[in-house]
């Protein structure tokens, strides 16, 4: 007669790895969405910023995801590796602070508090400091709101995760046991102040693009003298008027082209199509030429 045998149960040290594995595939791929749709969203700010500056449309030019967050990656570069060297100064602070705080009531209320009022504190200061140069208030005020909520939350996160005991009592500190002194800071409040952060972050970002859009359209017109020049060759007459600088030649009749068009200089390329500005372009009459790549015309490019 056989005896029946228990269900076998899986081994503890197996069932953490994958609980382990999981749970870090799932960060890392919420950190990586995340990331990809900040250099996706910054892409199509920065565009859009360029092309209102010279007057036509950013959908003209058709982007595509890949080329939108691949234009993103310059301009973000010394950003993120700001954002990163803070990350690790916080990584190596943060446990120090809690060790150092533990235990000492007054240490922790008075770097706490500070904490907790550069939510208010750090927009006031860059308004201030901002009046002198009122052009960077529009990157200053998401920035610093960015910063004010990220220290305010850095102090909830110390003063939740520190005893309340002060070491000035042994006796108290003995007799009781450290508890959480703010068990209010909840995962529905962490998910809600992440959600702040988050559109804050995407607010940050969009100012900052509209910036780097608008100041890279404003260097290429600045000196339009040695941008790559474009001479477009055609056999049908383009009625591209002379304004700003355009220069319309017919040619002999015999040959393969009858019509030329000098004074152009390239502002972008995309979907086939060429986005040309005249030599004479200006901010109070901006005029963009959007040409399609096709068998009847010829381009050439020329360098000053």
């Amino acid at each position: 007669m056989s005896t029946a045998q228990p269900p076998e149960t899986p081994e503890p040290a197996a069932s953490s790895l994958r609980s382990f594995v999981i749970q870090a595939g799932a960060t890392v791929a919420a950190q990586v969405s995340l990331l990809a749709a900040l250099l996706f969203y910054f892409g199509w700010r920065r565009n859009q910023a360029f092309a209102d500056y010279l007057g036509y449309s950013e959908s003209q030019l058709n982007s595509t995801v890949q080329r939108y967050v691949l234009s993103s990656i310059p301009a973000l570069f010394d950003p993120l590796l700001i954002v990163a060297g803070l990350t690790l100064v916080w990584r190596i602070a943060n446990p120090l602070l809690e060790r150092t705080l533990s235990g000492n009531g007054a240490a922790r209320r008075r770097v706490c508090s500070g904490l907790a009022s550069a939510l208010a504190v750090v927009p006031a200061c860059t308004w201030l400091s901002l009046r002198l140069a009122p052009e960077w208030w529009e990157l200053g005020l998401p920035v610093s709101l960015t910063a004010g909520v990220l220290l305010a939350c850095w102090g909830a996160t110390l003063w939740s995760s520190t005893s309340e005991n002060d070491t000035s009592d042994a006796t108290a500190a003995d007799s009781e046991p450290a508890r959480p002194a703010w068990p209010a800071w909840s995962t529905s409040l962490s998910l809600y102040v992440l959600g702040i952060i988050v559109v804050l972050t995407f607010w940050t970002a969009g100012t900052f693009a509209d910036i780097q859009g608008r100041g890279a359209a404003q260097s290429l017109t600045a000196d339009l003298g040695s941008r790559m020049s474009v001479t477009i060759f055609s056999d049908k007459d383009l009625r591209l008027s002379p304004d700003g600088g355009v220069e319309a030649e017919a040619l002999a009749s015999h040959g393969a082209y009858r019509f030329r068009y000098q004074g152009l200089k390239l502002a972008a390329y995309s979907d086939g199509k060429l986005f040309l500005i005249p030599r004479g372009w200006s901010y109070d009459h901006p005029k963009v030429i959007v040409l399609p790549e096709q068998s009847a015309i010829r381009v050439e490019y020329v360098y000053p």
